[in-house]
């Protein structure tokens, strides 16, 4: 356009140039910017040699930017300093096509504007009722669940004492005892994270919740074990020893070990064996679950068919990822986590 009627000077260009570089600090600063390409717009019209309409389509961005980032008035304003100075400063009839760029593209500028406005308002209401979600979650748990928790930890821990139970029954109170306790303890930690988050801090380390859980990752799975193992499975337990797991990596593995128990003890059958292998490397971590499979299962419990989804969940967390396998009859499932942190945690982690 600007070699239509004469070639290009360097007058020219360097005004063109120092109008694109002005147009593109408005999104960034929007009133300073459009403040420093007015500036130089009057300059334009008061240097011999350049044309207006050598900027023309520059004005249409400024238009733009102007509805789009800053409030109507302001830009309406600023849009109006441009014909303005035309008719001060040049002549009349190129108001005419500044005005027509105004009306034609600071419109659509302001209804983006407008339009983003609403979806943030609607975005802090909904952050607003999942907040108020949150925090009767946390109000029925701890009134419901809690309760309930603590009285089956009581009353099991009362009967375990009771010597005129025998032996073996004592001690499978005190199993169970120490199995509710332990998901008491867990169910506080995930009310204390519901809590934290309606009142608007978060967690500095993810694995802050589960520091006083989880006191090592061997350990975790031989309580896995444990269970299984009185629930009336025949467990095989392996483990490699060739590295240090963080604890972040170390509870995460932990939680899908635990999953992967109640999987097994859900849908698992006692006919087989089940195999626990925990593989530790160099820059990764591998856990790995393997047991038999009935259409008749050993234990009747309840599922909610998520178990699989959550362990994904946590995993990705810390970048580390869960495969399955069935066959012949024997259910595999293998979690991989990396030593290394992921560069950016999620500042939850999935209760």
């Amino acid at each position: 356009m600007m070699t239509l009627l004469e070639p290009a000077s360097l007058a020219r260009l360097t005004f063109l140039l120092l109008a694109l570089l002005t147009l593109t600090a408005v999104p960034m600063r929007p009133l300073t910017g459009a403040v420093a390409y007015l500036v130089l717009w009057v300059v334009l019209l008061r240097f011999p040699g350049p044309y207006a309409d050598d900027v023309a389509i520059t004005h249409a961005a400024l238009f733009f930017f102007l509805g789009r980032f800053l409030p109507l008035r302001a830009a309406l304003c600023l849009g109006a300093a441009v014909p303005l100075a035309t008719v001060v400063l040049a002549t009349p009839p190129t108001v005419v096509l500044y005005l027509f760029l105004l009306a034609c593209t600071l419109p659509p500028g302001a209804l983006l504007r407008r339009r983003e406005s609403t979806l943030r308002q609607e975005i802090s209401a909904g952050e607003e009722r999942l907040e108020a979600v949150r925090a009767e979650v946390a109000r029925e748990m701890h009134d419901l669940v809690a309760y309930s928790m603590s009285q089956t930890v009581l009353r099991a821990r009362s009967a375990a004492a009771d010597p005129s139970y025998p032996e073996d029954v004592r001690q499978e109170l005190h199993a169970i005892s120490a199995t509710a306790a332990d998901a008491l303890h867990e169910l506080r930690l995930v009310l204390r994270v519901l809590r934290r988050t309606q009142a608007g801090s978060t967690l500095e380390d993810p694995s802050a919740t589960s520091q006083t859980v989880v006191v090592g990752l061997d350990a975790a799975l031989q309580a896995v074990a444990d269970d299984l193992s009185a629930s009336g499975f025949s467990v095989t337990l392996r483990s490699t020893d060739e590295g240090e797991c963080p604890r972040l990596q170390a509870v995460t593995l932990s939680r899908v070990a635990r999953e992967m128990g109640s999987n097994i003890m859900r849908h698992g059958t006692t006919d087989q064996s089940v195999t626990i292998t925990l593989a530790k490397e160099t820059n990764q971590v591998c856990l790995v679950m393997t047991n038999g499979t009935s259409p008749n299962p050993a234990h009747d419990l309840p599922t909610s068919g998520t178990g699989l989804l959550g362990m994904r969940e946590r995993l990705a967390a810390v970048d580390g990822s869960l495969s399955t396998r069935e066959e012949d009859g024997s259910w595999t499932a293998s979690a991989v986590v990396p030593l290394e942190p992921p560069p950016a945690l999620s500042p939850e982690i999935p209760p």
